[in-house]
């Protein structure tokens, strides 16, 4: 019997299976969509696309490799130096006293209340929307106590009245001319020695001119002048008739920062002229550090009570100034006719608060130092009267 070989039979059985497992794989795939190859990576790989002029994404695809990655760049730095439109205007407001030197103008003195077209805008300052002629209504009270009893104590009381007329664009400038008459009443007590005398009352009369003009966005000037009567109405002469003034050029270093150099003539008989050179450093809206000689003053903001701010300062000044009175001579028995110069150093620590309707009032309180009263007369000696304090208030409007 012939042999009959099964090979063939599992041959044609197993390309039967591998026929129907690929038919299967096929109508699984056509079941579940077509996928596609992914790209190969690599610079051999890379897709080439058409160039977009206009696109603002990579155009030339991923780029990988080992050991490679994309540079990083950081953003640029953020200038921290404000624009130029934070430069502070130059101020437009008179000094307090001439007799005393000029004042700072802030806090204790009021902002500018007119304020003129400026390239530079102002920071967060309050626009008033209407002018006045008359500006600035001020009062002021000064009192330097007696603290004790001796001979070569002085006491003395200061009250001071202001109002201040505006005329705007002064010489074809965008800058007024400020015109400020005043008067004060002086009441002393004491010293009571044998050998120095001083009336019970003395009075300043005095017409205030100033003039803030702005030569250059970052220049500008401060320029007063002030004539006065300076007595006690029993003797009056030339000497009672004082001419001071005032000269300051301020360069803007920076937004925040303004050097000050000039002088400031007192017309005493001790001192004439007296330098004014500093640094005004203002950081931020709500901080004033006008380092200035002879008249320092930093000033900060403290709080708000209802619609007041309420700024805190300390400051220093050069004080008092020049009269010709009549005094008791206790050598001829008689009442003669002569000049002082009361001089002193003072230091105080104040606060004021402010309202949007321009009404400012402030106290202060401080040391008063070094006081002496000089004499014209060469055959009365010069008299250094003891320390005291100083209680200060007024209010501007």
């Amino acid at each position: 019997m012939k042999k009959i070989s099964h090979q063939p039979f599992f041959s044609l059985l197993r390309c039967l299976l591998l026929a129907l497992g690929a038919l299967a794989s096929g109508q699984e795939a056509a079941a579940q969509g077509t996928v596609a190859p992914a790209p190969v990576t690599g610079s051999a790989g890379a897709s080439i696309q058409g160039w977009d002029p206009y696109s603002t994404a990579p155009q030339y695809g991923s780029y990988s490799q080992p050991g490679y990655s994309a540079p990083s760049y950081a953003a640029p730095p953020t200038s921290s130096y404000p624009p130029p439109s934070s430069f502070p205007p130059a101020p437009s407001s008179p000094p307090a006293s001439f007799s005393t030197g000029p004042n700072s103008f802030y806090p204790q003195q009021p902002q500018p209340l007119y304020q003129p077209a400026q390239p530079f805008a102002p920071q967060q300052q309050y626009q008033i929307p209407y002018e006045r002629f008359m500006e600035n209504l001020a009062f002021q009270y000064t009192f330097l106590p007696k603290l004790n009893d001796d001979p070569d104590t002085l006491q003395t009381q200061d009250f001071e009245t202001s109002v201040t007329a505006l005329f705007p664009n002064f010489l074809f400038s965008d800058h007024p001319l400020l015109v400020t008459p005043g008067f004060v009443l002086h009441l002393w007590d004491g010293p009571s020695t044998m050998v120095q005398d001083l009336p019970s009352k003395a009075y300043s009369a005095y017409l205030d001119l100033a003039w803030n003009p702005e030569l250059t966005p970052r220049l500008y000037a401060e320029l007063g002048f002030r004539v006065g009567v300076y007595t006690d109405f029993e003797t009056i002469n030339s000497d009672s008739l004082r001419f001071q003034g005032l000269g300051v050029g301020n360069i803007r270093l920076t937004p925040t920062m303004t050097l000050k150099a000039g002088a400031v003539y007192i017309d005493r008989m001790d001192k004439k002229l007296l330098p004014v050179v500093g640094l005004l450093w203002e950081p931020d809206s709500l901080t004033r550090f006008d380092i200035t000689f002879p008249y320092p003053r930093l000033s900060k903001y403290w709080t708000t009570i209802g619609d007041r701010k309420v700024w805190w300062y300390v400051g220093g000044e050069y004080g008092y100034g020049s009269w010709t009175i009549q005094r008791y001579d206790f050598v001829a028995m008689d009442s003669v006719a002569d000049q002082i110069d009361i001089n002193d150093y003072r230091v105080f620590v104040g606060l004021e608060a402010t309202h949007p309707n321009r009404l400012r009032a402030y106290a202060e309180i401080g040391y008063v130092w070094d006081r002496n009263i000089l004499y014209r007369a060469p055959t009365i000696p010069n008299l250094k009267v003891n320390d005291t304090l100083m209680l200060r208030v007024g209010f501007n409007f």
